[in-house]
């Protein structure tokens, strides 16, 4: 059995022990990056616009976040990385995480199809909705499954997330390509119900401390600002919601990282 308190404690250890490698690596790949796609949003592009250099630069923003929780997770599963070693393997498997990340999503999406389909199908208008008018020549049969189907899947789509919580950690450790995904289902079979309940915490933690922050940081930046300077108050907003992105970032994979190492020595053993 693999015991979450077990896996917890052994992570704030590695937290505690490991701590300025794991936040340089953090600021380096996660919180610089978006600070500076911030600033160039802010200075750059107007508002509600988006621009083709803007796309490119989410693009590199998104990959360097990659490496950098692989690095991340090679620091919390290896204690004989370093920093430099860590980023290595970051970059080096990067485009196997990347193609299984770019593969998950694309099937994610598949799945979603037949419910848009369903709504399309019963006379649901998006715009209209958007908008918060009511919706004309509803099938509201069809128009019920679409919505029964979405839950449905979004169930399926987080039980799925609880079995990838390992996913990173064996493209960084066994040197995995497609086999990561049948490798991260061994590794969680058993344990999914305690790690929807770890990402359940997580995620309601994380929505109140970045919902917290931003509002208190909003509401002095634009004291502090005046009501002429948007850009700033959005400037400072992105910058705490980067900060807290990359710490709860470098918690999760620790705690994955962990997951993975307990997870291991059961699974191989019998």
């Amino acid at each position: 059995m693999i015991s979450m308190g077990t896996v917890w404690d052994r992570t704030k250890a590695v937290i505690a022990g490991r701590l300025n490698i794991l936040l340089s690596l953090a600021v380096l790949f996660l919180f610089v990056p978006t600070v500076v796609q911030a600033v160039v949003d802010v200075m750059v592009n107007r508002p509600g616009e988006q621009s083709g250099g803007s796309g490119i630069l989410s693009l590199m923003v998104s990959i360097l976040a990659t490496v950098g929780t692989l690095a991340i997770t090679a620091v919390a599963t290896d204690p004989n990385v370093d920093r430099a070693r860590a980023a290595s393997l970051g970059t080096g498997r990067v485009l196997p995480a990347l193609g299984i990340i770019i593969l998950l999503s694309l099937a994610a999406v598949l799945i979603f199809l037949p419910g848009f389909a369903l709504l399309l199908l019963s006379g649901f208008d998006m715009t209209r909705a958007q908008l918060g008018q009511a919706q004309g020549n509803l099938n509201l049969g069809m128009a019920a499954a679409g919505g029964l189907y979405f839950v449905v899947v979004s169930v399926l789509l987080f039980w799925a997330t609880a079995r990838f919580v390992p996913l990173l950690s064996v493209i960084v450790n066994e040197r995995r390509g497609l086999g990561a995904i049948r490798r991260s289902f061994q590794l969680t079979r058993g344990s999914t119900l305690k790690l929807i309940g770890v990402l359940i915490l997580f995620a309601i933690v994380c929505v109140v401390a970045l919902f917290a922050a931003t509002s208190v940081v909003g509401l002095i930046s634009r004291l502090l600002a005046g009501p002429d300077q948007p850009g700033a108050v959005t400037l400072a907003i992105a910058v705490v919601t980067a900060a807290l992105t990359a710490f709860f970032g470098v918690i999760q994979s620790v705690f994955a990282g962990q997951f993975y190492l307990a997870a291991r020595d059961v699974k191989d053993l019998v």
